[in-house]
């Protein structure tokens, strides 16, 4: 008679405990910065973001939504090192992109957040490519584990650099609301 009363049980259950988890994720907010090159770069971070905002992920395109009327270098700083911005990702594809990833990864309060997304020719670690840059990345990797390979290559699977970030910046958001993070 135990088993005619315990499946229904344990579903009804389970289905209990897997409601509140996904309703403490979408209760959880989190706060992430798409910085990157302009031009085509610009237009991508805003689709990643325009994703993002969808699945209820607030995102930041600095170009966007800060105050033109500030400086970017003012502006950005402020809100990179704020406690309520979670994530930074940064895509290396330009001098001025890597410029601001040499600034960023030596601020204290920015450099623990910042994930950088490098083409794999770059990356210190499975890109052929000897840099200034390319060590600098790896300093960034060895003190806080975020630098990865993203974009095409030929024999290396990589994923696409929105795809990185819809998926890094999701599953943040789980673990902060499971109070893993």
């Amino acid at each position: 008679m135990t088993g005619f009363w315990e499946k229904p049980f344990v579903e009804r259950t389970l289905r209990r405990v897997r409601n509140r988890l996904e309703s403490r994720v979408q209760r959880t907010h989190i706060v992430a910065v798409l910085l990157g090159a302009g031009g085509s770069g610009l237009s991508a971070r805003r689709k990643v973001a325009r994703t993002l905002r969808r699945r209820q992920i607030t995102a930041v395109v600095p170009e966007d939504d800060l105050p033109q009327d500030l400086g970017p270098s003012v502006a950005e700083e402020a809100v990179l090192s704020d406690a309520d911005t979670h994530l930074v990702f940064l895509h290396v594809e330009s001098w001025g992109s890597a410029a601001e990833f040499g600034q960023l990864r030596a601020l204290p309060g920015v450099a623990p957040k910042l994930r950088v997304l490098v083409t794999p020719a770059y990356h210190p670690v499975y890109g052929k490519r000897r840099s200034y840059l390319t060590d600098a990345y790896m300093t960034h990797l060895a003190l806080h584990g975020h630098v990865y390979a993203v974009g095409r290559n030929g024999r290396l699977r990589v994923p696409e650099p929105e795809d990185l970030i819809v998926m890094l910046a999701e599953r943040y958001r789980q673990a902060k609301a499971l109070g893993i993070k």
